[in-house]
């Protein structure tokens, strides 16, 4: 039977960090669990157990771990890796891409319309257009129009019911 006592707890809550963060970093790379286990020289069962959070790897296995993964061991600790993950994969989306600032801008301002405004007290982007249908000041999707009235236009044109 399982201990629960804080320290179990806690060592269960990081095992289960480093599990998600080995994902991660596997699937960032485009690696299945045979290639990455291959790489690693595990199983692919260990595998799947160690990004599952079911099994404490040793230090040698980490070393290998972070090996295959291209990263230093340092970096399968990095508590936050949940909360800035994404800002990782897009930087390497604009490098990538080559993308120009103003691209990046437009990028923002499809974000903005999909997911919302801006953190409370953050500046207004100072380039981002607006909609032109009046009153609506959201930023711009496509063809002037924010996300909302640019999918009613294109539902209107087809003649497809709003939902």
């Amino acid at each position: 039977m399982r201990s629960s006592s804080p320290t179990a707890q806690d060592a269960s809550g990081h095992l289960q960090g480093l599990a998600r963060r080995i994902r991660t970093l596997r699937e960032r790379r485009g690696l299945t669990q045979e290639d990455f286990a291959v790489r690693c020289g595990i199983s692919v069962s260990f595998a799947s157990l160690l990004e599952r959070g079911e099994r404490s790897p040793s230090y040698e296995t980490l070393v290998q771990v972070a090996g295959a993964l291209g990263v230093p061991l340092a970096d399968l600790f990095r508590v936050e890796e949940d909360e800035v993950a994404g800002a990782h994969r897009l930087v390497e989306l604009v490098r990538e891409r080559g993308l120009t600032r103003a691209e990046v801008d437009r990028l923002l301002a499809v974000a903005e319309a999909m997911f919302g405004g801006r953190e409370p007290g953050a500046p207004p982007a100072e380039e981002a257009p607006r909609c032109k249908e009046a009153g609506c000041e959201k930023p711009v999707l496509a063809k002037e129009l924010c996300a909302a009235h640019y999918h009613r236009a294109r539902r209107a044109k087809t003649g497809r019911p709003s939902p």
